[in-house]
């Protein structure tokens, strides 16, 4: 079964980082993963996204209407890349809010789940700012809006070469 993943934010949030540690985590399960992504602004602080998908095809774009799941680390970001979701798929966004309450309605109509959590204020409530993608993309485990859990995700550093190469060590 072929599950179809948009991941969007905007440069400097880490969607590129968050997209190897969810393929990293997919293929140590065993999955076939296919990604691709949109970087170019990255470094000037404009938008990123990025199209995962765990098993099926090899084609690596997803097509606007088909994703299963939108992974948002900015709320912006998130109202920007809704059209990619299907009816009955489900978003996962960084904001204090949610999503605007126009929309919300549309998004109810269509069956698809909005779920929010303030990823900022937990980063910094545990003391590492950098690490909000990564509660993101771990609240999303926790709903199974991933196709993943929580200890697939937590595995997943410590499969990543590059993460290693670095020299930064992931604790037990």
């Amino acid at each position: 079964m072929e599950l179809k993943l948009i991941l969007a934010g905007i440069g400097g949030q880490g969607v590129v980082f968050a997209t190897k540690v969810l393929s990293q985590a997919a293929m140590g399960r065993g999955e076939r993963v296919m990604a691709s992504e949109n970087h170019g602004m990255s470094q000037r602080g404009g938008s990123v996204m990025s199209h995962v998908k765990i098993g099926g095809s090899e084609a690596p774009l997803i097509r606007r209407g088909t994703a299963d799941a939108l992974v948002a680390f900015d709320r912006v970001e998130a109202m920007r890349s809704l059209p990619f979701v299907r009816a009955g798929g489900s978003v996962y966004v960084n904001s204090v809010n949610g999503l605007d309450p126009a929309v919300m309605a549309r998004l109810t109509e269509l069956g698809i789940g909005v779920f929010s959590v303030e990823a900022d204020a937990c980063a910094r409530e545990l003391g590492a700012p950098a690490v909000t993608n990564l509660v993101v993309l771990g609240f999303a485990a926790a709903h199974s809006g991933l196709g993943l859990s929580v200890d697939d995700l937590k595995n997943s550093p410590k499969r990543n070469h590059s993460y290693r190469q670095r020299g930064l060590r992931v604790r037990p």
